[in-house]
């Protein structure tokens, strides 16, 4: 009798969890999204707004330089991606950010992907405070603060989110400056993040990159993408990060929280 009733108390006790699986044509994989991206008017940024859009989200791409903005919107050509003007560095203006965006849209906003960031290249005894300053303030604390607010903004309105951050590969392994000490201070936060947020529906990734043709590289993407210096002997195109990015955002990868994902051809595996 006794066992019977331990059995019956588990049963009683025990939670009933209904998972749907998520399929979808590629070209609508993003429906119904509104994606804010930063540094969205170059490089990954600039990508992703491209291949979001085709896959029918609504995208704002942020950044400081208004006219460049406006240019990937025309460049881009239809209709679902429009700009914001503002600095990712003043972290004050998260907090209003949110409220700000729905009103001149109309649009709640979904998902976010922190992809704004800067590179110092340097030899390890030539760095100074002014280096690690830009590095940390725009890599790590910039996107901290965004993801910090947004998770706000997603609680206060009921609502899931999702959260993507374009880190580098140059977090995963050593690395002697500034540039990779934020990347791996990053990862490290969404990955404590994601954990704290799962149950309440917010789900945070990022995609690792490694050398990849950008603004930010001094690489042209319609230039010679050899290198000897990677593994796979070849710098990497925005696109194909961008499709990372947007698997990630989407419903198909629903299960992922708190993934770190390589996109380097191997290069970070030592």
């Amino acid at each position: 009798m006794k066992n019977i009733l331990k059995k019956m108390k588990r049963i009683i006790l025990a939670q009933t969890v209904k998972v749907s699986i998520v399929t979808s044509a590629a070209e609508r994989k993003l429906e119904g999204e509104t994606i804010l991206i930063t540094g969205g008017a170059t490089g990954i940024g600039k990508a992703v707004a491209r291949a979001a859009t085709t896959q029918s989200a609504e995208v704002i791409i942020m950044g400081r330089r208004e006219e460049l903005l406006k240019k990937t919107c025309m460049e881009l050509g239809n209709g679902h991606c429009r700009y914001f003007v503002c600095d990712v560095n003043c972290v004050e203006n998260y907090v209003m950010l949110w409220k700000k965006l729905e009103s001149i849209y109309h649009k709640r906003i979904t998902a976010i992907v922190c992809n704004a960031g800067v590179y110092i290249h340097k030899s390890p005894l030539d760095f100074d405070n002014k280096d690690f300053e830009q590095c940390i303030s725009t890599n790590l604390k910039a996107p901290l603060f965004m993801i910090q607010q947004f998770v706000k903004y997603c609680e206060s309105s009921g609502n899931s989110g999702n959260i993507v951050v374009t880190a580098s590969n140059r977090g995963l392994m050593g690395d002697y400056g500034p540039y990779g000490v934020s990347k791996a201070g990053i990862i490290n936060y969404i990955q404590g993040m994601a954990r704290e947020y799962v149950l309440k529906g917010i789900r945070i990734n990022a995609v690792a990159p490694g050398m990849t043709a950008s603004e930010i590289n001094h690489v042209d993407v319609e230039g010679d993408l050899y290198t000897s210096s990677v593994r796979g002997k070849r710098i990497l195109v925005p696109h194909e990060i961008a499709e990372v990015i947007c698997f990630l955002l989407s419903k198909n990868s629903k299960c992922i929280t708190g993934a770190v994902i390589p996109c380097d051809e191997g290069d970070s595996l030592r």
